[in-house]
């Protein structure tokens, strides 16, 4: 069987590797991203007298918090909202603004209610027969940051028609077609105009080179990657993103070189916690793995990737106990994420804690994925332990069928085979799965299967 990767936070796509351990890449959805320069240092927290004009400024001024920021923001925006100084469409971009800090600390909750405050607003002051080209854009930013993707591509698109050299308007789109959609080709068309308009926006430079990366065009996407680390040296999120498109690559050691660095940047990044995190997972250091993702969840704890990953390194222990545990947080926090879902099945067959419930996560983790291979591996993997050998081949076979070369796969089919009666078929199964890896018959033996 197959068992759910790592997730790298700060990459956008979902993807599947042939080993048990691998990457995958999860990321939980932006705040809705208003560009900016660089990553600000911390500033200085506000005065007691500070007056509701210099709060909001404050609160709106040099795009959308990052988590070194967030804190502070959060506090101005708060102190504009309540001062009920603010005309209304100040109010909603004060709100706008509040959860995109919010969601920079990983605080989904909270975020979600500021987005929905500054949705209504925006839905009730826009003249449709004469939009405000930057309103709709915002309201864009609110809507994809609320999942509700469809409406907001059609505003980024109608801030577009209305002014079509807004950098923002265009930024936003971008990056909700690499997030939402992964339509990386089209995201890149946004990034290109969004540099034509402003040569110098290091974040749209960032976010095309993860898009040529998740393409696997990786000298594009190293190029601009090099170019906005070298633009903006104080940039953590430019050594993340390059990280991530190293780990695409192999090059683990460059990865790493670059998650170190946006941890000295930022030493509250807890992006770049998860993604080291990755490296030491797959480098058979779970220990170190468990470490960076305690950080990280000592800083947010509400992470789900976070939580999922941690579930992930315990299981790499054969802490099943812990994993499960993790798993369970995780799911908690993001009913969506089916990889904690398959994971959470597997662990539980494996530990031989109710196969009822661990097929009850599978048949969660296949609604979800319907395409997972892994899924279907993991589900085999428990119809074999149920002794239920025909419905196990028809699982390998729906995994083996996209991809005939799974030597867990194969073996597994052939066990179920052999069980089934079909000695010689089975037989055929695990000799191939040999072949392609010599280690699979021990990787099912230590699970109890033989």
């Amino acid at each position: 069987m197959s068992f759910a990767r790592f997730a790298l936070a700060g990459a956008v796509a979902l993807g599947a590797a042939a080993a048990v351990y691998g990457y995958a890449y999860y990321r939980f959805p932006p705040p809705g991203a208003e560009p900016q320069a660089s990553t600000s240092p911390p500033a200085t927290p506000s005065a007691p007298d500070e007056s509701p004009r210099a709060s909001y400024d404050i609160c709106v001024n040099g795009g959308f918090a990052t988590a070194l920021t967030a804190e502070r923001r959060i506090a101005a925006c708060a102190k504009a909202i309540i001062s009920r100084a603010l005309p209304p469409a100040e109010l909603a971009f004060a709100r706008l603004n509040r959860g995109a800090a919010r969601m920079a600390l990983g605080d989904r909750i909270m975020a979600a209610s500021d987005y929905t405050e500054a949705l209504k607003h925006y839905d009730s002051a826009i003249d449709p027969n004469n939009p405000d080209a930057l309103a709709l854009y915002r309201r864009a930013a609110a809507r994809d940051a609320l999942g509700q993707t469809d409406q907001a591509l059609d505003d980024y698109n109608d801030a577009i028609r209305r002014d079509p050299q807004s950098a923002l308007a265009y930024y936003g789109r971008g990056v909700l077609l690499t997030s939402r959609k992964r339509a990386f080709t089209r995201a890149i068309a946004d990034f290109d105009k969004v540099l034509e308009l402003q040569p110098d926006y290091v974040d749209a430079l960032i976010l095309r080179g993860d898009a040529y990366s998740q393409l696997g065009q990786a000298g594009r996407a190293l190029s601009d990657l090099n170019r906005a680390v070298t633009e903006a040296p104080d940039n953590a999120q430019a050594f993340l993103y390059r990280g991530v498109a190293q780990g695409r690559r192999g090059e683990n050691k460059l990865a790493l070189a670059d998650y170190n660095q946006a941890i000295k940047l930022n030493p509250r990044y807890v992006d770049a916690f998860v993604n080291r995190a990755a490296v030491h997972a797959a480098a058979g250091r779970p220990a170190d793995a468990i470490r960076d993702l305690d950080t990280a969840l000592a800083i947010q704890p509400n992470n789900p990737v976070a939580l999922y990953n941690r579930g992930y390194a315990h299981f790499g222990q054969r802490a099943y106990d812990k994993a499960i545990a993790d798993y369970d947080d995780a799911i908690l926090l993001d009913p969506s994420l089916g990889p904690a879902y398959n994971n959470r099945c597997l662990t539980r067959a494996i530990a031989g804690r109710d196969l009822v419930k661990a097929m009850a996560d599978c048949d969660l983790a296949l609604k979800l994925m319907p395409t997972s291979l892994d899924v279907r591996e993991v589900r085999g993997f428990i119809y074999l332990k149920l002794g239920d050998p025909a419905i196990a081949i028809a699982e390998y076979d729906a995994a083996l069928a996209v991809n005939p070369n799974q030597p867990l796969a194969l073996w597994g089919r052939g066990l179920a085979r052999i069980r089934n009666g079909q000695t010689k078929e089975g037989e055929a199964d695990q000799a191939a799965a040999r072949i392609l890896d010599p280690n699979v018959e021990r990787q099912f033996a230590i699970y109890g299967l033989q």
